[in-house]
């Protein structure tokens, strides 16, 4: 039986809030918008993880870039 869990979800944002998110970095100020993004993909995969009634011994998320305003969010782990 195999106890390795593998999920991936692209998650991404408009121009508005990229706009946004490019003045706030000037200024210093938290990228809400990207917290926002990140929150979003987690508790989707941890929704699908409750739906499939799947419990994890241990896990990771992994968060890449992948254009200016998308992010992939990794999750791999093992099940009880």
């Amino acid at each position: 039986m195999n106890k390795q869990i593998r999920k991936t979800k692209v998650v991404t944002k408009n121009i508005v809030a990229d706009f946004v998110a490019k003045v706030q970095n000037v200024f210093g100020v938290n990228l809400s918008s990207y917290e926002k993004m990140i929150e979003k993909g987690t508790n989707e995969i941890e929704k699908e993880l409750k739906e499939e009634n799947i419990e994890m011994d241990w896990y990771r998320y992994e968060i890449s870039q992948l254009t200016n305003g998308a992010i992939a969010i990794l999750f791999y782990g093992d099940k009880k």
